[in-house]
């Protein structure tokens, strides 16, 4: 059985490349919306066990409404720290894990990234977002294989760390693992797609249109 970990950041440092078109609170909302439609799908999978790592209430409810377990490291920590905190739970398991912010990311993606590494003992699996720069993805048949390098060209550094170690790699390219929300540019890409969900609802709700114009005011 596969443990997926999905870490959200302090929901007061969330999204920050989306200051200039969101509120704070909009930005919240954002990330909150984004992690549920994950987890309805992850919610979904067969042979997996998902987690939530935060330190935050509202996180923690959604979790608990999508019917998805909770590692709660009590203070915020960075990123990379907090998966490493998680790892800690699972050494020696196959575990996997997924970033919060793509909620268009399909369950047969998602099974793709997290299927079992079969006769191999040491396998690492990589996701990339669509620049293949950062890593949206990341299993490892076994949680004690790698330190967590998440962060700008990490999908490099994997790669990197894996062909050091001799560790196998393999590459799992998809269109809505890849669409990880961090820019106004990621948004208009976002409502543009057909699929409805949480995130959709929400933007909607907000009364935004997403056009030039708004990707303008983004860039300003």
């Amino acid at each position: 059985m596969t443990h997926i970990i999905v870490p959200i950041k302090d929901l007061s440092q969330a999204k920050q490349r989306l200051a200039g078109v969101l509120s704070t609170a909009h930005r919240e909302g954002l990330v909150l919306a984004m992690l549920e439609d994950l987890l309805i799908t992850l919610s979904t999978l067969p042979s997996c066990t998902v987690w939530v790592l935060a330190s935050n209430t509202k996180v923690f409810q959604v979790a608990q409404r999508c019917g998805v377990r909770i590692i709660n490291e009590h203070e915020s920590q960075g990123y990379n720290q907090a998966v490493a905190f998680g790892f800690k739970h699972f050494s020696g398991e196959p575990v996997a894990v997924i970033p919060g912010d793509v909620p268009l990311a399909s369950a047969e993606e998602i099974l793709q990234l997290i299927r079992p590494a079969k006769d191999k003992n040491e396998l690492v699996r990589l996701a990339p977002d669509r620049e293949k720069q950062g890593t949206n993805g990341l299993f490892l048949s076994q949680a004690h294989l790698m330190d967590p390098g998440f962060g700008v060209r990490s999908y490099a550094g994997y790669l990197g760390t894996a062909k050091a170690k001799g560790i196998d790699v393999e590459k799992v390219f998809s269109t809505g693992l890849a669409l990880d929300i961090d820019t106004p540019a990621d948004l208009e890409q976002l409502v543009r797609q057909t699929q409805e969900g949480v995130t959709i609802k929400f933007l909607k709700q907000l009364g935004h249109h997403f056009g030039p114009q708004f990707l303008n005011q983004g860039a300003a």
